[in-house]
């Protein structure tokens, strides 16, 4: 029988990826071989022959289609592993980039509301100011009459006003009467003329 290599009969070529994991999962199994043989004080002479049945038993018994189906798990289980730590580091991304978006908004809508709230109080009082300085003689005049403040002193105006124009509207020889009459009902001052008798 010629002499059949491994790694010829298990890698296909240069780019069969599987072929040569599963190569190197037969090369790995060998070597345990060898070293469990040497830790049990084996020859090394003997160590070899074992090497050598393993080899030939690889080849015959067509177990090198095992290898193949091992390096396919293998591959599987290092594709699922790389998906996995890809995907949690996505997520983890992703969360951090959730959480700081969140973080911005929050900060960006409080500080929007607080320059509105600031605007709001300085358009306030501008339109204070601008009323106060923009406003007319009779609108101010109004105010104060109504402020109820002045209302006493308005209503003594407003008395005396409606009084000198009674006294005004009644004739010439009237006025003493009416206005001592007016001075005795208003202010209480009476007139101390004696009666006729």
């Amino acid at each position: 029988m010629s002499h059949k290599w491994v790694f010829e009969a298990l890698v296909q070529n240069e780019k069969d990826g599987i072929g040569l994991i599963a190569y190197a999962l037969y090369k790995h199994k060998k070597h345990v071989l060898a070293q469990s043989l040497r830790s049990n004080g084996e020859a090394e002479h003997y160590i070899q022959e074992q090497v050598k049945i393993f080899h030939d038993q690889t080849l015959q018994n067509n177990s090198l289609n095992d290898y193949r189906i091992k390096a396919e798990q293998y591959l599987s289980e290092v594709y699922d592993q790389l998906e996995n730590d890809i995907k949690s580091k996505y997520e983890e991304k992703e969360k951090q980039l959730k959480q700081a978006h969140e973080s911005r908004e929050a900060q960006t809508k409080k500080e929007c509301e607080t320059k509105i709230k600031k605007e709001k109080r300085e358009f306030i009082k501008s339109v204070q100011e601008y009323e106060r300085s923009n406003k007319n003689f009779l609108s101010i005049f109004w105010a104060w009459l109504i402020s109820g403040i002045p209302g006493v002193i308005a209503s003594f105006i407003i008395t005396a006003f409606v009084i000198g124009s009674t006294v005004l509207l009644v004739p010439q020889e009237k006025r003493k009467e009416v206005f001592a009459s007016l001075a005795a009902e208003y202010i209480g001052i009476e007139n101390n003329q004696p009666k006729a008798k």
